[in-house]
C-alpha cells in the first residue's frame, strides 16, 4: 500500500487544514518525485511557509515529521516505478475504499425486483450500467438501461438503479428526482455521502477519490466494475 501519495491526493484529514499547510501539501503533490532529494529549508522557502508548518503537514499525512515523510515518499516512488506493483497497489487501495458490506441490502432488493429493473448511468458510468445489464441477463434477469427521464413514465412498477462514480452528476440527480416523483424507488451504486446516496433508498457505496490529471477530473471505473461484479456474484449465490 502506498504510504503518502493517496493521502496527499485525497486530503481527507480529521481536522481543517490551514492555508499555510495547504501550501505545503500543494508543493509536495506538485513536486512529489523530487521531495526525497530536497531539504526542509528549501521546501519552506518555495512554499512560503515555515519548517514547523512542514512538520505539521507531514503529520497530517500520517508520519512523524519531514524526515519520515521523505523516506515514505521514497518508498512510494520505488513502488510506482514497477508497473505491476503500481497496478497491484492501486487495486488494493481501491478495494480498501469499497464498503462491500453495504452491498447486501442492494442485492436482496434487486433479487426481489429482478423482473422490474431499470439502470441509468452517464459517461463512463453508462458503460458500467450496460455491463451490469448484460451480466444480469446472463442470470436470466432482464434489466433495461434507460437514457432519459421521460422513459420512467412507462415503467411505474419498476425500481431504478443509478450508477454514478462521483454521486454528484446533476443529470443523474434529476433522474433520481423524477423517479421519486413517479414513485419509482431509487437505488444506487455510488460514492459515500454523495447527493445521489442521500436520494437513494439503498446504496452500495465506495469512497474512492476523484482522479485528477492536470486539473481535469478523470472518472475511473475500476471500482464501479468491481462493485457491479460483487452484486452479480452475490446474486449468483442466491439463485
Amino acid at each position: 500500500m502506498y504510504r503518502v501519495i493517496h493521502q496527499l491526493k485525497e486530503r481527507n484529514f480529521d481536522r481543517e487544514v490551514t492555508r499555510s499547510e495547504k501550501s505545503v501539501l500543494d508543493y509536495l503533490e506538485e513536486h512529489f518525485q523530487m521531495i526525497p532529494n530536497e531539504t526542509v529549508v528549501k521546501i519552506a522557502q518555495q512554499s512560503y511557509t515555515s519548517q514547523a508548518t512542514i512538520n505539521r503537514a507531514s503529520k497530517l499525512l500520517g508520519v512523524d515529521g519531514f524526515s519520515d515523510l521523505k523516506y515514505a515518499i521514497k518508498e512510494d516512488i520505488e513502488n510506482m516505478k514497477s508497473t505491476s506493483t503500481k497496478h497491484i497497489l492501486n487495486t488494493d487501495y481501491i478495494l480498501s475504499k469499497i464498503n462491500f458490506q453495504s452491498s447486501d441490502d442492494l442485492v436482496k432488493y434487486i433479487y426481489s425486483k429482478r423482473h422490474h429493473l431499470l439502470l441509468f448511468g452517464l459517461g463512463a458510468s453508462h458503460i458500467s450500467a450496460q455491463y451490469m445489464a448484460r451480466q444480469l441477463l446472463y442470470l436470466g434477469i432482464p434489466a433495461i438501461v434507460i437514457s432519459e427521464s421521460q422513459m420512467l413514465k412507462k415503467f411505474k412498477d419498476y425500481s431504478l438503479v443509478l450508477l454514478s462514480s462521483s454521486g454528484e452528476t446533476q443529470r443523474c440527480l434529476q433522474v433520481a428526482h423524477d423517479a421519486k416523483k413517479t414513485n419509482i424507488p431509487v437505488l444506487s451504486i455510488t460514492k459515500k455521502d454523495s447527493s445521489i446516496m442521500k436520494e437513494s433508498l439503498i446504496t452500495f457505496h465506495h469512497d474512492v477519490a476523484v482522479d485528477k490529471m492536470e486539473g481535469i477530473s478523470r472518472e475511473q471505473q475500476i471500482h464501479m466494475i468491481l462493485m457491479v461484479n460483487e452484486v452479480i456474484n452475490q446474486l449468483k449465490k442466491i439463485m
